[in-house]
């Protein structure tokens, strides 16, 4: 009986013996499979929130459905407004303010790490006044916008006042303001982004691209995140500790496991921008000032229904600049995500183009006739809009009502990111991190952006 006990005792030590060894290989395993960090979506907002947490030292995986260089997306281009003019106590102008310190301290980062490759400034931000068309029927609006206001500026009420200022021909309704500040003008966000992976890399950071997230779910306290490749269609599922969403208008299908409410707080609409440029032998009859006036005339915002916005995006082979044309609030419904992007320009898109682009030409004293401007390209682009148009940088709330302190959501930027970026991402980082600032601007920001105002949304919803 005691011998078959003992027996019994020594197969049962075996077994939890090996059990033990299994459990410490599965640990060893997991421990070397999870990942720190995740962040879906290798655009200004991902890239930015990436450098931000590879700068103090976090090991972040950056996942990017497209190559390392765009070829879609709300970050294409090589041209992005930035500007600072804003009301006292506006957190946008805050939030341009902040990435503008941000990226000095990534480009001395950069400096210091590549010493053979100078970095600077000037490599991302084109300095340019900013002009701002404002009517008289804005007039409060106007009068709140300049009470002490700090950033430098230039304001015309009427036409004498406009054509010696500016050498511009207005009407009776309309307000000119011109913004002089820094780093104001426009941003090149291919260049900024190329930067901050750079940033990224140096730092440790490792970035996938050419991978998409097909599956997102919470396991055991674990992100899983199923990726599938884009050239080879090869599936595989990574885990995670932290997750930071920002995949721009596809944030609503990502999340569709974990935060299911984001489809309904966050719309994606399309918007148009068309590319044109003045006939080079018109253009080349210009007077060295009237080139010179064109230059610092741009970028403009018309502040009217539509907010027509344009600027200089780059100048071609001939030395001609070519004029990017948006505006801010014609948006269309989108009937598939992955191809609008290819959508063509309609006629009237280009007619509105060419039409608003004429006219502010003209309040320059500029000869330019409707024929004189020539339809370069065009391009569909994205807004991820939220309810208020305010964005959001916030944790995720879950199922239960509760804040997940391990998901970040950047997202809803409705058209007015770039700018910012960099502050997003910090601001990101530090919820991820847990960390935060305590200066008024700062504290205001995040309640604007923030976790308590997604909550009381979620809520809203329910």
């Amino acid at each position: 009986m005691s011998i078959q006990f003992s027996s019994a005792r020594k197969t049962m030590n075996r077994t939890i013996v090996i059990a033990i060894f299994i459990i410490g290989l599965l640990s060893c395993e997991s421990s070397s499979t999870v990942e720190e960090v995740v962040i879906i979506g290798g655009g200004l907002m991902g890239s930015s929130t990436g450098w931000q947490l590879s700068k103090q030292g976090k090991d972040v995986l950056l996942i990017e459905r497209q190559g390392s260089v765009y070829t879609f997306g709300s970050s294409l281009g090589e041209a992005r407004i930035s500007r600072s003019l804003g009301a006292k106590g506006d957190i946008f102008s805050y939030l341009q303010q902040m990435s503008v310190a941000e990226t000095k301290d990534l480009i001395a980062y950069l400096n210091e790490a590549e010493p053979g490759e100078p970095h600077a400034m000037e490599d991302i931000y084109r300095t340019s006044p900013v002009t701002y068309i404002r009517y008289q029927s804005q007039a409060e609006e106007v009068a709140e916008l300049l009470a002490d206001q700090e950033d430098p500026y230039e304001y015309a009420t009427d036409r004498e006042q406009a054509r010696r200022l500016f050498g511009m021909d207005i009407s009776d309704s309309v307000m000119v303001i011109r913004e002089y500040k820094p780093y104001s003008g426009t941003l090149n966000p291919a260049v900024l982004i190329s930067k901050l992976h750079q940033g990224m890399g140096q730092a440790g950071s490792r970035i996938l691209y050419n991978e998409k997230i097909v599956g997102l779910q919470k396991h055991r306290g674990l992100y899983e995140i199923q990726i599938e490749n884009t050239q080879s269609g090869k599936l595989r599922t990574i885990r995670s500790k932290k997750v930071v969403a920002a995949a721009g208008p596809y944030n609503g299908e990502l999340l569709e496991e974990v935060a299911p409410y984001v489809k309904q707080l966050i719309t994606p609409k399309r918007l148009f921008l068309a590319f044109l440029r003045i006939d080079p032998t018109v253009y080349n009859r210009f007077s060295a000032a009237q080139q010179k006036r064109l230059k610092l005339s741009y970028p403009v915002a018309d502040i009217n229904s539509e907010i027509f916005y344009s600027m200089i995006e780059r100048y071609d082979d001939e030395g001609m600049p070519i004029l990017k044309v948006g505006g801010h609030f014609l948006r269309t419904d989108i009937d598939n995500l992955d191809a609008v992007w290819e959508k063509e320009l309609e006629q009237q898109e280009i007619a509105w183009s060419k039409e608003n682009t004429l006219r502010y030409l003209r309040m320059l004293n500029l000869p330019v006739q409707e024929e004189d401007l020539q339809f370069i390209s065009g391009y569909s682009c994205v807004y991820s809009l939220t309810e208020s148009e305010i964005p959001y940088v916030a944790n995720i709330i879950s199922e239960d009502g509760e804040v997940d302190p391990d998901f970040v959501i950047v997202g809803g930027m409705s058209g007015v990111g770039a700018k910012g970026s960099l502050a997003y991402g910090l601001i990101a980082s530090n919820l991820l991190l847990q960390k935060t600032d305590s200066s008024a601007m700062y504290q205001k920001a995040v309640q604007a952006l923030g976790t308590g105002r997604l909550s009381r949304e979620v809520n809203d919803l329910n």
